[in-house]
């Protein structure tokens, strides 16, 4: 599954409801902190889906 994150929806991690929830709870480190942005790192995405799932804003999706 590849996933791609909605910036507007997202915004920047210190503007999230969850306060980066995403990063937070991806135990492969596929998704980090940028510049204040969500970045994917793909080679590291297990398929898991806790990124979707976990997105309060909802701007986590599958490709």
């Amino acid at each position: 599954m590849a996933i791609q994150i909605d910036a507007l929806k997202c915004g920047h991690v210190e503007n999230c409801m969850g306060g980066g929830l995403c990063i937070k709870i991806c135990e492969q480190g596929a998704l980090v902190e940028e510049n204040g942005d969500v970045k994917i790192i793909s080679e590291n995405c297990d398929d898991c889906g806790l990124c979707i799932t976990s997105c309060l804003n909802q701007a986590i999706s599958k490709i």
